[in-house]
């Protein structure tokens, strides 16, 4: 088992050589021992001439190399840097892209296909679990409140413990269909679609329109709203979800004192690999409101003028 490094200086220590990366990335991925993908066996030849090793079954002489099926496979990256990243990614406070590239000595392309490839794999996480037991979901939003028709409306929902607290979050974008364009509100079906995606309840928890969030889930989407401004200066509709899987992922890992490094690298070590076209393709996401005035100046001077400026 991986221990979790507190400081930047232990986890360098523990993971500043390719080795000690191939050695923590093999034993993630496998952490019963090798076993062959095609025939099952245990036994295998460690073939090390390469950058990364390749694992030849000893049975049907299938090679596995190391990175095939994680989020690493097709990446002339090193370990190292990889490790890196996980790390870093998985403090509480996380990382933006600009500045991964220049702790890891990237391109800043580089360096924001890495952390959105890891937060897939947080996302693989996120997907694995649904919420059960007490449950509730409250509407929330991400954007400057002063500007009510550009704010990213969101659905948030708990699995509440014996003592009501939370112990399993997730924050999920509605589908646009499900969001009504002017005021930004989430549509009746769109928390029945949260809860038929992401709860196990066999009744939809009720939430009624005018009803005030639960005090906890309020705290953690003033939270996410601070962490995405002040680490990212804000983030688009279009790959707000994965951010949105980041915090929730680490915030979960606190929720059951599991190590958010060690749990990270568990995912990216079994998780598919995505690829720029994937992540770069088109998504839906609601229409920014300054298109319905023509320009942004129009749609701020509409603000303006309803505020009596």
């Amino acid at each position: 088992m991986l221990e979790a490094p507190m400081t930047n200086d232990e986890f360098l220590a523990a993971f500043g050589t390719e080795q000690a990366c191939i050695s923590s990335l093999f034993d993630a991925r496998w952490p019963g021992g090798f076993r062959c993908s095609a025939c099952g066996s245990t036994r295998y030849y460690e073939i090390s001439t390469r950058r990364l090793p390749l694992y030849e079954c000893a049975s049907c002489r299938l090679q596995t190399s190391l990175i095939v099926g994680t989020v690493m496979e097709g990446s002339r990256t090193s370990l190292t840097r990889w490790f890196h990243a996980i790390y870093l990614l998985s403090r509480t406070d996380g990382i933006s892209a600009l500045r991964l590239s220049g702790l890891l000595q990237v391109t800043y392309k580089t360096a924001w296909l890495m952390a959105h490839k890891i937060r897939n794999a947080m996302s693989e996480a996120d997907a694995s679990i649904l919420l059960t037991g007490d449950v509730r979901i409250d509407r929330c939003y991400y954007g400057d409140p002063t500007f009510d028709d550009a704010r990213q409306p969101l659905l948030i929902g708990a699995s509440f413990n014996d003592e009501g607290l939370p112990a399993v979050i997730k924050i999920k974008q509605p589908d646009p269909s499900h969001v009504y364009q002017n005021k930004r509100f989430v549509k009746p079906e769109g928390v029945q679609a949260f809860h038929e995606a992401h709860t196990n309840c066999s009744s939809l928890p009720e939430i009624h329109r005018y009803r005030k969030n639960h005090p906890a889930l309020s705290l953690v989407a003033r939270q996410l709203n601070a962490w995405l401004n002040l680490t990212f200066n804000g983030i688009g509709a279009k790959h707000l979800q994965g951010y949105l899987n980041e915090f929730t992922f680490r915030l979960n890992c606190a929720f059951r004192s599991a190590s958010a490094f060690q749990s990270t690298v568990e995912w990216c070590a079994n998780s598919p690999v995505v690829t720029y076209p994937q992540l770069t393709a088109f998504k839906p996401t609601l229409q920014v409101p300054w298109l319905y005035f023509g320009s942004k100046a129009r749609w701020r001077g509409s603000h303006l003028s309803r505020w009596g400026a």
